[in-house]
């Protein structure tokens, strides 16, 4: 019973921390960071978290390392959905007007 509880508890947080990069980034682009980076952002996070216990990081320093990639990994996520998509968003150039 107590091992899933810490297990909500870590999985809690870990969502918690995948919310927040794209709320950030949300609110600075004023709502350009789509809800469909939402999920992609809590998965990242979860994995991401899940991934420090796994490869052999444990104890105190492996909950800290956990947390930090839980909230660094959606938020590379993010950039780099941003950065790739900003030379689709390039607008077009104006045409030129004629002289009289």
């Amino acid at each position: 019973m107590f091992t899933a509880i810490f297990v909500s508890l870590y999985l809690a947080a870990w969502l918690v921390l995948g919310f927040l990069p794209w709320l950030g980034w949300s609110v600075a682009t004023r709502g350009r960071a789509g809800l469909i980076n939402l999920p992609l952002c809590l998965f990242a996070a979860v994995v991401a978290g899940l991934a420090v216990p796994l490869l052999g990081a444990t104890g105190g320093t492996g909950l800290l390392a956990s947390m930090a990639a839980a909230f660094f990994a959606p938020l590379g996520l993010l950039a780099a959905r941003h950065w790739a998509a900003a030379g689709l968003r390039r607008p077009a150039p104006a045409p030129e007007r004629a002289s009289r």
